[in-house]
């Protein structure tokens, strides 16, 4: 959940009356990435496979390296929290498997594991020399733009997803190499300079394949109930502030009453607030005493936020 712009509730304060008030409370909320697969809370392992193609490799460590990146910013991981394994490619091996990826699953100590499978490369071309438009040493004065389409395969195993499956990515691009020289490289060592200077590429790669793992955040609005006391205004700031743990003790402060719709109102609160916090089982526990105390008229469009993250 990010944070937007503090909502003064000086206004919505001075509409009071005996029963319940309620408030909307304005969030950016995090949802599944565009692929389906919600990498938020996890632990994430990424795995690339090597064989003996030295320049595929490199580019696979550079994508896999890239992709950990990107997705470490994304979710607020922090650098180094997404492990990065290397594994030699069994060609009899099948990895899109459920067994295959289960097993490397366990050994990583994941709960969501990605593999990159080999990448497979296309005619590689390479322009000619330009002069380049900065001071430079006489051998890297010239620099030669170069193309070469290549195919990826990932796949991706979630142990926390009662789909239980394997799900296959795979797309091709074109990898950019440049080749800085003196301007007079033959075509034949401008091409292997090229293909030397293509393992590096794979970091752009790899932040490509990344952009359809990471999350959308979508607007929207939650309802917090209140009455006209102090202990309820202080809670309902302390929400407008995202201080759900806060308002939570709060609203737990307000329960020890004989007041079954007072009592109702804050069990509803705390389920948005858990519901805030991630904890969807708890959210769903603490509506379901609201309900039994005295159902609200928010409550059904609560439980089906709720059912959604639970599924």
């Amino acid at each position: 959940m990010k944070k937007v712009l503090f909502l003064t509730i000086a206004a919505c304060l001075l509409a009071v009356s005996c029963g319940p008030s309620k408030h909307a409370v304005h969030v950016e909320m995090r949802h599944p990435s565009k692929s389906g697969i919600d990498l938020a809370g996890k632990i994430v392992s990424v795995v690339y496979l090597e064989n003996d193609d030295v320049v595929a490799t490199d580019f696979c460590e550079a994508m896999a390296d890239g992709f950990a990146y990107s997705l470490e910013e994304d979710y607020g991981t922090g650098s180094g929290s997404i492990g990065i394994y290397r594994m030699r490619k069994d060609r009899d091996a099948d990895y899109s498997s459920k067994d295959s990826l289960f097993n490397i699953l366990m050994d990583t100590g994941a709960d969501v594991v990605f593999l990159f499978d080999t990448v497979s490369f296309g005619n590689m071309v390479v322009g000619g020399p330009s002069k380049v438009g900065y001071k430079a040493s006489p051998d890297s004065s010239f620099i030669s733009s170069s193309t070469v389409p290549f195919t990826m395969k990932m796949f991706c195993f979630d142990g926390m997803n009662k789909e239980d499956k394997v799900q296959a990515f795979g797309g091709s691009s074109m990898a950019r190499p440049s080749v800085y020289s003196n301007g007079k490289d033959d075509s034949t060592v401008a091409r292997a300079k090229a293909w030397k200077a293509l393992g590096a590429e794979g970091w752009d790669a790899g932040l490509e394949v990344a952009e359809s793992f990471k999350s959308q955040w979508k607007h929207e609005q939650y309802s917090i109930v209140y009455f006209d006391s102090q202990k309820w205004y202080d809670a309902l700031v302390q929400a407008e502030q995202y201080d759900w743990k806060g308002a939570v003790d709060t609203w737990m402060s307000l329960l020890d009453t004989n007041d079954l719709l007072k009592r109702s109102c804050a069990e509803f609160n705390i389920s948005v607030a858990c519901y805030m916090l991630g904890d969807y089982q708890l959210a769903s526990d603490w509506l379901d005493q609201s309900d039994k105390d005295n159902k609200l008229p928010l409550s059904d469009a609560m439980r089906k936020r709720i059912d959604a993250r639970m599924k």
